[in-house]
Protein backbone atom coordinates (compact mmCIF):
# COMPACT_ATOMS: atom_id res chain seq x y z
CA UNK A 1 0.00 0.00 0.00
CA UNK A 2 1.38 3.45 -0.56
CA UNK A 3 1.99 5.78 1.99
CA UNK A 4 2.20 9.39 1.93
CA UNK A 5 6.30 9.44 2.67
CA UNK A 6 6.50 7.68 -0.98
CA UNK A 7 7.77 9.77 -3.35
CA UNK A 8 5.36 10.58 -6.59
CA UNK A 9 7.34 9.59 -9.98
CA UNK A 10 7.86 12.62 -11.97
CA UNK A 11 5.28 13.10 -15.16
CA UNK A 12 7.56 14.75 -17.47
CA UNK A 13 10.70 13.79 -19.66
CA UNK A 14 13.74 13.89 -16.66
CA UNK A 15 16.09 17.26 -16.64
CA UNK A 16 18.68 15.27 -17.95
CA UNK A 17 17.18 13.91 -21.24
CA UNK A 18 16.81 16.62 -24.19
CA UNK A 19 13.57 17.55 -25.11
CA UNK A 20 12.34 16.79 -28.67
CA UNK A 21 12.92 19.70 -31.02
CA UNK A 22 10.00 20.73 -32.94
CA UNK A 23 9.21 20.52 -36.55
CA UNK A 24 10.10 23.67 -37.50
CA UNK A 25 13.51 23.50 -35.60
CA UNK A 26 14.67 20.18 -36.77
CA UNK A 27 17.55 20.28 -39.02
CA UNK A 28 17.76 20.19 -43.04
CA UNK A 29 19.37 16.73 -42.48
CA UNK A 30 16.72 15.41 -40.05
CA UNK A 31 13.99 17.06 -42.40
CA UNK A 32 14.99 15.62 -46.04
CA UNK A 33 15.27 11.77 -43.86
CA UNK A 34 11.92 12.18 -42.55
CA UNK A 35 10.77 12.84 -46.51
CA UNK A 36 12.98 10.24 -48.04
CA UNK A 37 11.15 7.49 -45.44
CA UNK A 38 7.46 9.11 -46.69
CA UNK A 39 8.40 8.55 -50.41
CA UNK A 40 9.93 5.04 -49.81
CA UNK A 41 13.04 4.34 -51.90
CA UNK A 42 11.59 1.37 -53.75
CA UNK A 43 8.56 3.37 -54.96
CA UNK A 44 10.65 6.55 -55.88
CA UNK A 45 13.11 4.45 -57.64
CA UNK A 46 10.18 2.94 -59.83
CA UNK A 47 8.45 5.49 -60.62
CA UNK A 48 11.37 7.55 -62.12
CA UNK A 49 12.23 4.16 -64.12
CA UNK A 50 8.63 4.84 -65.57
CA UNK A 51 8.90 8.13 -66.37
CA UNK A 52 11.99 8.26 -68.06
CA UNK A 53 11.26 5.08 -69.50
CA UNK A 54 8.16 6.78 -70.97
CA UNK A 55 9.91 9.84 -71.96
CA UNK A 56 12.63 7.86 -73.68
CA UNK A 57 10.25 5.81 -75.62
CA UNK A 58 8.16 8.65 -76.46
CA UNK A 59 10.85 10.26 -78.17
CA UNK A 60 12.10 6.99 -79.58
CA UNK A 61 8.73 5.97 -81.65
CA UNK A 62 7.68 9.96 -82.01
CA UNK A 63 10.93 9.26 -84.84
CA UNK A 64 9.00 7.25 -86.87
CA UNK A 65 5.38 9.48 -86.18
CA UNK A 66 4.14 6.73 -83.51
CA UNK A 67 2.13 8.21 -80.46
CA UNK A 68 3.75 6.22 -76.89
CA UNK A 69 -0.47 5.90 -76.01
CA UNK A 70 -0.55 3.87 -79.46
CA UNK A 71 1.91 1.29 -78.16
CA UNK A 72 0.05 0.40 -75.25
CA UNK A 73 3.19 -0.19 -73.07
CA UNK A 74 2.95 -1.55 -69.87
CA UNK A 75 4.64 -0.35 -66.65
CA UNK A 76 7.13 -3.20 -66.74
CA UNK A 77 7.87 -2.27 -70.42
CA UNK A 78 8.54 1.24 -69.50
CA UNK A 79 10.40 0.34 -66.36
CA UNK A 80 12.91 -1.67 -68.41
CA UNK A 81 13.44 0.87 -70.89
CA UNK A 82 14.35 3.72 -68.02
CA UNK A 83 16.86 1.35 -66.62
CA UNK A 84 18.96 1.52 -69.62
CA UNK A 85 18.38 5.78 -69.58
CA UNK A 86 19.08 5.87 -66.46
CA UNK A 87 22.75 4.63 -65.92
CA UNK A 88 24.56 8.15 -67.56
CA UNK A 89 22.56 10.53 -65.54
CA UNK A 90 23.44 8.51 -62.37
CA UNK A 91 26.79 8.32 -62.87
CA UNK A 92 27.16 11.76 -63.75
CA UNK A 93 25.14 12.18 -60.24
CA UNK A 94 27.73 10.64 -58.19
CA UNK A 95 30.78 12.47 -60.33
CA UNK A 96 29.25 15.50 -59.57
CA UNK A 97 29.12 14.65 -55.48
CA UNK A 98 33.16 13.42 -55.80
CA UNK A 99 33.52 16.76 -57.17
CA UNK A 100 31.77 18.60 -54.46
CA UNK A 101 33.00 16.88 -51.78
CA UNK A 102 37.04 17.77 -53.16
CA UNK A 103 35.58 21.43 -53.49
CA UNK A 104 34.26 21.52 -50.00
CA UNK A 105 37.24 20.03 -48.75
CA UNK A 106 39.47 22.74 -50.52
CA UNK A 107 37.17 25.63 -49.45
CA UNK A 108 37.68 24.17 -45.68
CA UNK A 109 41.50 23.96 -46.07
CA UNK A 110 41.74 27.57 -47.30
CA UNK A 111 38.82 28.39 -44.49
CA UNK A 112 41.24 26.74 -41.78
CA UNK A 113 44.54 28.49 -43.39
CA UNK A 114 43.13 31.94 -43.06
CA UNK A 115 42.08 31.42 -39.44
CA UNK A 116 45.86 31.22 -38.42
CA UNK A 117 47.62 33.57 -41.49
CA UNK A 118 44.73 36.14 -41.61
CA UNK A 119 44.71 36.72 -45.12
CA UNK A 120 41.53 37.28 -46.81
CA UNK A 121 41.48 34.54 -49.99
CA UNK A 122 38.00 32.88 -48.26
CA UNK A 123 36.36 36.09 -49.17
CA UNK A 124 37.78 35.73 -52.60
CA UNK A 125 36.23 32.66 -53.22
CA UNK A 126 32.79 33.30 -51.70
CA UNK A 127 32.73 36.28 -54.38
CA UNK A 128 33.73 33.80 -56.85
CA UNK A 129 30.80 31.29 -55.71
CA UNK A 130 28.16 34.51 -55.48
CA UNK A 131 29.67 35.76 -59.13
CA UNK A 132 29.16 32.23 -60.70
CA UNK A 133 25.87 31.42 -59.24
CA UNK A 134 24.16 34.85 -60.05
CA UNK A 135 25.56 33.76 -63.83
CA UNK A 136 23.62 30.86 -64.22
CA UNK A 137 20.50 31.74 -62.24
CA UNK A 138 21.06 34.66 -64.76
CA UNK A 139 21.08 31.93 -67.68
CA UNK A 140 18.45 29.85 -66.00
CA UNK A 141 15.96 32.64 -66.01
CA UNK A 142 16.95 33.41 -69.81
CA UNK A 143 16.59 30.10 -70.78
CA UNK A 144 12.80 29.93 -68.55
CA UNK A 145 11.07 32.91 -69.70
CA UNK A 146 12.89 34.33 -73.43
CA UNK A 147 13.79 30.66 -75.17
CA UNK A 148 11.33 28.74 -76.83
CA UNK A 149 9.26 26.02 -75.16
CA UNK A 150 11.88 23.56 -77.68
CA UNK A 151 14.08 23.87 -74.65
CA UNK A 152 11.86 20.77 -72.22
CA UNK A 153 12.96 18.52 -74.87
CA UNK A 154 16.81 20.10 -75.89
CA UNK A 155 19.62 18.77 -73.89
CA UNK A 156 21.34 22.09 -72.34
CA UNK A 157 22.82 23.73 -69.75
CA UNK A 158 19.40 25.95 -68.50
CA UNK A 159 18.71 22.94 -66.21
CA UNK A 160 22.33 22.43 -64.72
CA UNK A 161 21.91 26.44 -64.47
CA UNK A 162 18.40 26.27 -62.45
CA UNK A 163 20.35 23.28 -60.33
CA UNK A 164 23.96 24.91 -59.47
CA UNK A 165 23.40 28.68 -59.58
CA UNK A 166 21.15 28.70 -56.46
CA UNK A 167 23.64 26.11 -54.86
CA UNK A 168 26.36 28.43 -55.21
CA UNK A 169 25.18 31.29 -54.19
CA UNK A 170 24.62 29.72 -50.90
CA UNK A 171 27.70 27.98 -50.78
CA UNK A 172 29.33 31.46 -51.07
CA UNK A 173 27.57 33.28 -48.63
CA UNK A 174 28.01 30.47 -46.22
CA UNK A 175 31.97 30.58 -46.62
CA UNK A 176 31.47 34.50 -46.32
CA UNK A 177 29.50 33.62 -42.99
CA UNK A 178 32.84 31.44 -41.97
CA UNK A 179 35.28 33.78 -42.89
CA UNK A 180 33.72 36.39 -40.96
CA UNK A 181 32.99 34.35 -38.07
CA UNK A 182 29.44 34.79 -37.55
CA UNK A 183 26.76 33.92 -40.22
CA UNK A 184 25.01 36.44 -42.61
CA UNK A 185 21.78 35.15 -42.02
CA UNK A 186 19.70 34.24 -39.24
CA UNK A 187 18.84 30.48 -38.74
CA UNK A 188 15.77 30.34 -39.67
CA UNK A 189 16.24 32.07 -42.86
CA UNK A 190 19.27 30.15 -43.63
CA UNK A 191 17.32 26.64 -43.42
CA UNK A 192 14.35 28.20 -45.54
CA UNK A 193 16.69 29.23 -47.96
CA UNK A 194 18.55 26.27 -48.17
CA UNK A 195 15.47 24.05 -48.66
CA UNK A 196 14.49 26.05 -51.19
CA UNK A 197 18.33 25.71 -52.15
CA UNK A 198 17.37 22.22 -52.74
CA UNK A 199 14.16 22.05 -54.32
CA UNK A 200 15.72 24.14 -57.14
CA UNK A 201 18.34 21.65 -57.19
CA UNK A 202 16.24 18.47 -57.40
CA UNK A 203 13.95 20.03 -59.64
CA UNK A 204 16.84 21.14 -62.12
CA UNK A 205 18.51 18.09 -61.98
CA UNK A 206 15.34 15.92 -63.00
CA UNK A 207 14.48 18.95 -65.82
CA UNK A 208 18.20 17.96 -66.89
CA UNK A 209 17.65 13.73 -66.75
CA UNK A 210 14.45 14.24 -68.72
CA UNK A 211 15.96 16.39 -71.42
CA UNK A 212 18.57 13.43 -71.35
CA UNK A 213 16.09 10.74 -71.49
CA UNK A 214 14.49 12.53 -74.27
CA UNK A 215 17.73 12.81 -76.23
CA UNK A 216 18.58 9.28 -75.66
CA UNK A 217 14.86 8.11 -76.69
CA UNK A 218 16.08 10.35 -79.71
CA UNK A 219 19.19 8.61 -80.56
CA UNK A 220 17.87 5.01 -80.42
CA UNK A 221 15.04 6.52 -83.23
CA UNK A 222 18.01 7.60 -85.26
CA UNK A 223 20.10 4.26 -84.44
CA UNK A 224 16.79 1.72 -85.12
CA UNK A 225 16.93 3.52 -88.88
CA UNK A 226 20.63 2.66 -89.54
CA UNK A 227 19.74 -0.74 -88.78
CA UNK A 228 16.29 -1.30 -90.60
CA UNK A 229 18.55 -4.32 -92.63
CA UNK A 230 19.11 -6.52 -89.50
CA UNK A 231 15.33 -6.72 -88.46
CA UNK A 232 13.19 -9.98 -88.83
CA UNK A 233 11.48 -9.66 -92.49
CA UNK A 234 7.54 -9.26 -92.12
CA UNK A 235 5.18 -11.39 -94.80
CA UNK A 236 1.71 -10.17 -94.44
CA UNK A 237 -1.26 -12.00 -95.84
CA UNK A 238 -4.41 -10.54 -95.95
CA UNK A 239 -7.55 -10.87 -97.06
CA UNK A 240 -8.45 -7.88 -98.16
CA UNK A 241 -5.64 -5.51 -99.95
CA UNK A 242 -3.95 -2.61 -97.98
CA UNK A 243 -3.55 0.57 -99.27
CA UNK A 244 -1.06 3.31 -99.36
CA UNK A 245 2.12 0.94 -99.49
CA UNK A 246 5.14 2.39 -98.72
CA UNK A 247 8.10 2.51 -101.00
CA UNK A 248 9.89 -1.06 -100.64
CA UNK A 249 6.83 -3.17 -100.24
CA UNK A 250 5.77 -5.44 -102.90
CA UNK A 251 2.29 -7.42 -103.77
CA UNK A 252 1.48 -10.46 -104.47
CA UNK A 253 -1.86 -12.01 -105.63
CA UNK A 254 -2.41 -15.54 -104.18
CA UNK A 255 -5.62 -16.52 -105.76
CA UNK A 256 -9.13 -15.12 -106.82
CA UNK A 257 -11.73 -13.77 -104.29
CA UNK A 258 -14.10 -16.46 -103.63
CA UNK A 259 -11.85 -19.48 -104.67
CA UNK A 260 -12.10 -22.77 -102.36
CA UNK A 261 -10.17 -23.51 -99.50
CA UNK A 262 -7.97 -20.26 -99.98
CA UNK A 263 -8.35 -17.69 -96.52
CA UNK A 264 -5.85 -14.96 -97.77
CA UNK A 265 -5.26 -13.48 -101.54
CA UNK A 266 -2.86 -10.74 -101.14
CA UNK A 267 1.03 -11.19 -99.64
CA UNK A 268 3.10 -8.37 -99.03
CA UNK A 269 6.79 -8.52 -98.61
CA UNK A 270 9.35 -6.30 -97.69
CA UNK A 271 8.44 -5.17 -94.33
CA UNK A 272 10.55 -4.63 -91.09
CA UNK A 273 9.41 -5.53 -87.52
CA UNK A 274 9.41 -2.10 -85.50
CA UNK A 275 7.88 -2.81 -82.37
CA UNK A 276 4.99 -5.53 -81.58
CA UNK A 277 2.87 -4.23 -78.98
CA UNK A 278 -0.75 -3.37 -77.50
CA UNK A 279 -2.47 -6.15 -79.91
CA UNK A 280 -0.37 -4.32 -83.02
CA UNK A 281 2.47 -4.05 -85.38
CA UNK A 282 4.60 -1.59 -86.48
CA UNK A 283 5.69 -1.71 -89.70
CA UNK A 284 8.08 -0.05 -91.74
CA UNK A 285 10.91 -0.63 -94.47
CA UNK A 286 14.32 -0.97 -94.93
CA UNK A 287 14.57 2.42 -96.83
CA UNK A 288 12.39 3.96 -94.62
CA UNK A 289 13.63 7.87 -94.43
CA UNK A 290 12.08 10.46 -91.85
CA UNK A 291 9.50 12.78 -93.59
CA UNK A 292 9.05 10.86 -96.53
CA UNK A 293 8.02 7.54 -95.62
CA UNK A 294 5.16 6.33 -93.52
CA UNK A 295 4.37 3.72 -90.55
CA UNK A 296 2.08 0.82 -91.46
CA UNK A 297 0.17 -0.44 -88.54
CA UNK A 298 -1.50 -3.82 -88.82
CA UNK A 299 -3.85 -4.94 -85.34
CA UNK A 300 -3.28 -9.01 -84.66
CA UNK A 301 -7.15 -9.94 -86.24
CA UNK A 302 -8.14 -13.64 -88.16
CA UNK A 303 -8.16 -11.62 -91.80
CA UNK A 304 -4.20 -10.91 -90.96
CA UNK A 305 -1.49 -13.32 -91.16
CA UNK A 306 2.09 -12.72 -90.15
CA UNK A 307 5.45 -14.70 -90.88
CA UNK A 308 8.50 -13.64 -89.40
CA UNK A 309 11.65 -13.93 -91.68
CA UNK A 310 15.36 -13.50 -89.96
CA UNK A 311 17.64 -11.63 -91.60
CA UNK A 312 21.56 -12.65 -91.74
Amino acid sequence: MATDDEPTPPSGPPADSPAADPPDQQPVSARVRHLAEALGPTTLATALLIYFGYVATRARYAYFGVPVDMTGRSNQGLMLDGMEVVFVPAAMIFLGILALVAIHALVTWVLARDAGSGTSAAAFVAYGFVLVGVLLIGEALIGIFVMSSEVSVKFGIVPLALAFGPAAVAYGVWIYGRQRGRPLLSQRMGRNGVMCVLALGVAGLFWGSTQLAWAYGRGRGEQDVTALDSRPEVVVDTKDPLEGLPTGVTATRLGKAGESGLEYHHRYRGFRLLLASGGRLFLVTPEWRLGRDQTIVLPYADDIRVQLIPQA
